[in-house]
């Protein structure tokens, strides 16, 4: 995924990426080791799934449609979707806010009945 992101922040680079503007970027990202060998599997694996484009007499890669495709739907399922969907589970959300979404009432209800459940299987033991 972290691949996919860091692919995804070179979508404007008319001269394409390389391998180790790859690893860097990932590298930053995980924040943690990520290795060119890493990185020239992940490219080939992109590359394979028609997410990438080699760029002609070149160790250079671009987005291919295909790929800006995917990660417009990345954007988007995260702003509209994940976004949302987390911050009304944050357990530090007011319970006046809480109410208002069926997602985060669900949520804390099913939270509640697994700590009872918990308790209930601790006190048992």
């Amino acid at each position: 995924m972290a691949v996919m992101a860091a692919v995804v922040g070179f979508t404007h680079l008319l001269t394409g990426f390389d391998n180790p503007t790859l690893v860097r970027l990932v590298t930053t990202l995980l924040d943690g080791p990520y290795t060119s060998r890493q990185a020239t599997y992940d490219l080939r694996r992109l590359g394979r799934k028609g997410l990438i484009i080699r760029m002609h007499g070149s160790h250079r890669y671009q987005l291919a449609p295909l790929g800006r495709r995917v990660a417009m739907l990345f954007a988007k399922a995260y702003g509209r979707v994940l976004a949302p969907g987390l911050a009304a589970l944050d357990p530090q959300l007011p319970e006046a806010l809480s109410t208002r979404s069926e997602l985060a009432t669900a949520w804390r209800r099913l939270d509640r009945t697994l700590d009872q459940f918990i308790n209930d299987g601790l006190a048992a033991a």
